[in-house]
């Protein structure tokens, strides 16, 4: 059986725009190859819909086995007409806050929709719609989603003690997906390039929708993923973060340096080790930490042990 270390690699090779397509179809034709481990790691990274298009892209759909391919085309399907109708409701709230002059960006998934930052808007699995409001108008814009059918979901006896990045979710029988309203990116990191007033204002208009300058994007993105979501304490590795990354410096021109820091070489160095092609300036040769991110991925019990001390 492969170890995580193969499979991840596999995945960002199937990702990846570097890798020839001579080399990914001799390895992927195998009949050995595990597709289950793909199907695995693909769904828990939530990228099953993207490796299908890249396979796509590439010719390489032959390679899949045809109950795999079915799987994956239907997934592919759905994952579209809910995107599609992701933008029709990101377009609905875009036109009611603006009518009152609501100060607001879409963030993360919608707004990469919206800048039509993938090839096909079937590669990005999307959750919640979160949407970035200037702190004096969110309960404005919380009250005028409630009277256009939205409605708060209970919450936890937390969030009377503890405030929270954004206010409670609500969701909405009439549109697909639940909505964020943010009052800030992060809950105790502070990033001066990413606080509500510095994205507010350099925000710009995609497609009639405003989302953050491209800079933003990306710096939210790799940020969102190494603090909110711990990766930077289990020094792992997103796929979806990792491709959404990979496909806005693909197609969008980054006016500023946003590599400094180590939280951004820790992230940009475990890409490193499955991604070819990176910016030899955004990463470096391997060191401690992405040895031991390598060794447990080949170690799958001390890896799991391991993580369950980190979250201890």
């Amino acid at each position: 059986m492969d170890n995580l270390a193969t499979t991840y690699q596999h995945i960002a090779d199937i990702l990846s725009f570097e890798i020839p397509k001579i080399e990914l179809e001799e390895r992927l034709g195998q009949p050995a190859f595990n597709w289950d481990a793909i199907v695995v790691e693909g769904s828990k990274h939530l990228v099953l819909p993207a490796i299908y298009c890249r396979l796509r892209s590439k010719n390489l759909l032959h390679t899949l086995p045809n109950e795999l391919k079915e799987y994956l085309e239907e997934l592919t399907l759905l994952n579209r007409k809910r995107n599609l109708s992701i933008i029709e409701q990101v377009h609905s709230i875009s036109d009611l806050f603006n009518k009152l002059n609501i100060n607001h960006v879409f963030l993360k998934g919608s707004a990469l929709l919206i800048s039509e930052t993938f090839d096909d808007i079937a590669e990005r699995m999307v959750g919640d719609i979160d949407i970035l409001v200037d702190n004096k108008q969110l309960d404005t814009a919380f009250n005028l989603l409630e009277t256009h059918g939205y409605h708060p979901i209970p919450q936890t006896l937390g969030n009377t003690f503890f405030e929270h990045k954004h206010l409670p979710r609500l969701k909405t029988d009439i549109h697909i997906s639940a909505v964020e309203l943010h009052r800030k990116l992060f809950v105790s990191y502070n990033d001066k390039d990413l606080s509500s007033t510095t994205v507010l204002t350099k925000k710009q208009l995609v497609n009639k929708v405003y989302i953050p300058k491209n800079e933003h994007l990306l710096r939210h993105n790799i940020l969102n993923y190494q603090i909110n979501d711990n990766g930077k304490l289990y020094n792992s590795i997103s796929f979806r973060s990792a491709y959404d990354s990979i496909c806005l410096m693909r197609h969008k021109t980054m006016d500023i340096d946003i590599y400094e820091g180590n939280i951004f070489k820790t992230y940009f160095n475990i890409l490193g080790l499955f991604f070819y092609g990176l910016d030899n300036t955004i990463h470096s040769k391997r060191n401690f930490l992405t040895s031991f991110y390598l060794f447990k991925l080949k170690h799958i019990k001390f890896y799991k042990l391991w993580n369950k001390f980190l979250k201890f």
